[in-house]
């Protein structure tokens, strides 16, 4: 019996892992901040890639490329919507005990990685068509010689670093989301307890 008694004595005490509303809004500050700059990166790679779009266009460089790069810039504006409908931030409510902001907070984050998650539909594939239409010109040009043969080294490059660029934005997305769906998992054990 003493023996049971002592060991009762030195188990070491649990954390207090009751979360407060304090600690609910702070992670959401800070999440929501991370997103903020996220999508800031997103909007700036979007509107450079758009303006210099523009410029090409109305500098009549590359005017064989001017409807593609017209349905780029389209593709541009579709993903700028897309990230403000679903993957922006939104604020946590003013005026919510701890388990509303707790729901609240989780609901968050399971919308974002839900939407990152498939960030291959609605972020990359637009770009995808006028992309491919822009090599088919190309190929076309190298084909019919109107563009010297080499250009096919720098065509197949093109090629190989687009591959490697969508596919590092698609392996981030995944990151994030999977690193979202980890909180989510960490706020229901949480909540568990």
């Amino acid at each position: 019996m003493n023996d049971l008694k002592t060991v009762w004595k030195t188990q070491p005490l649990e954390e207090n892992t009751m979360i407060s509303l304090s600690d609910i809004r702070a992670r959401a500050g800070r999440f929501q901040a991370r997103i903020r700059w996220r999508n800031i990166a997103l909007y700036a790679y979007s509107l450079a890639n758009i303006a210099i779009s523009f410029w090409l266009i109305a500098s009549g460089r590359l005017s064989a490329f001017k409807y593609p790069m017209l349905l780029m810039v389209a593709a541009h504006l579709l993903v700028l919507w897309q990230i403000n409908r679903r993957i922006a931030t939104r604020p946590l409510p003013g005026d919510v005990a701890a388990q509303p902001a707790l729901d609240f907070y989780r609901q968050e984050l399971g919308r974002q990685a839900d939407n990152l998650s498939r960030a291959w539909l609605w972020y990359i594939a637009p770009f995808i068509p006028p992309y491919v239409w822009e090599l088919a010109i190309w190929l076309d040009r190298i084909q019919t010689h109107a563009i010297p043969n080499a250009d096919y080294r720098l065509f197949l490059f093109s090629i190989i670093g687009a591959v490697s660029f969508w596919t590092a934005v698609w392996l981030a997305f995944s990151r994030a989301s999977v690193r979202l769906q980890l909180q989510i998992e960490r706020l229901n054990v949480l909540k568990a307890e």
